[in-house]
């Protein structure tokens, strides 16, 4: 009996063994599949946060890049702005360059000179010329009536009065100093003394191509009242913008039966060139 219950004890030892060793077993077992799943777990985990900062360095340097390309438009946007600003300047500048090159070479017709009569005076056997003066507007119309003189030879001397600015009122059409002034003061031929010639406008008095209707202005006296004034002394014709004002006498050797005009550009003084047009007063020599 006691060896009976010895056996039953070793088999029950045994089975509680084996019971034992099949429990590690399977808890060994599930151990290690359990680390293989967190192993697993824990590299797809660090493989999403690896691809995660990939993506996020991607994504900056993509900002980055993005960044820098709007730089680029926002620097080529100034650029552009600047070249635009720079081209209108440039195109002001030529505009203004071409208007006061057109300006300065502005010829204003302010008198016709007409020869009516040309021949050689029976008593001394020596030439005369009998011609008219009249002056006129840019548009060929006579401004007064036109004045006859009679010279011997056939030189004639326009003698005036001129008043050139600075070019840069001219540039500006700046109103009183938009062109030179003159002032016609008389006509004389070769063979005469300048003072014993045929007087025109009248000193003191608005020369009739500026007169348009309107009054003299005050600046306009102040030239005519004090020209030699002006003329010889520097600083007050700077003040002014007086860049000359001065006497002078163009001539011509006419022709009879011609017609000559008289201009007087912008920028500069007379000058007298023949006209084939019929002149603006249709004059006859005195009988």
């Amino acid at each position: 009996m006691p060896r009976i219950v010895e056996s039953l004890s070793t088999i029950n030892s045994l089975l509680r063994t084996g019971l034992a060793i099949v429990v590690v077993a399977i808890l060994g077992t599930g151990a290690w599949f359990g680390y293989q799943a967190y192993s697993a777990g824990d590299r797809a985990l660090q493989e999403k946060d690896q691809q995660l900062a990939s993506i996020r360095h991607e994504l900056t340097a993509k900002e980055e890049l993005l960044a820098q390309q709007e730089q680029l438009l926002r620097d080529k946007d100034q650029q552009i702005s600047a070249l635009h600003v720079d081209l209108r300047a440039k195109e002001e500048k030529i505009q203004k360059l071409d208007t006061s090159l057109r300006l300065l070479k502005v010829n204003h017709r302010v008198g016709w000179l007409t020869v009516l009569e040309q021949d050689v005076d029976p008593t001394t056997n020596e030439l005369f010329t009998v011609g008219q003066f009249v002056e006129v507007n840019d548009q060929g119309q006579p401004l007064g009536e036109a004045k006859q003189f009679r010279i011997a030879g056939d030189v004639v001397y326009v003698d005036n009065w001129v008043v050139k600015f600075d070019d840069e009122f001219i540039e500006r059409a700046e109103i009183d100093r938009s062109t030179s002034l003159v002032l016609f003061r008389r006509i004389f031929g070769e063979h005469q003394k300048p003072n014993e010639g045929y007087v025109l406008d009248t000193v003191g008095t608005r020369p009739q191509a500026y007169g348009s209707g309107t009054e003299m202005s005050d600046f306009e006296r102040r030239i005519w009242d004090e020209f030699w004034t002006i003329a010889n002394d520097e600083a007050r014709a700077r003040a002014l913008g007086i860049r000359a004002a001065h006497g002078e006498a163009p001539s011509m050797k006419v022709r009879k039966g011609k017609s000559y005009k008289v201009l007087l550009r912008a920028s500069d003084g007379l000058s007298i060139v023949p006209d084939d047009a019929s002149p603006p007063v249709t004059g006859k020599p005195p009988a």
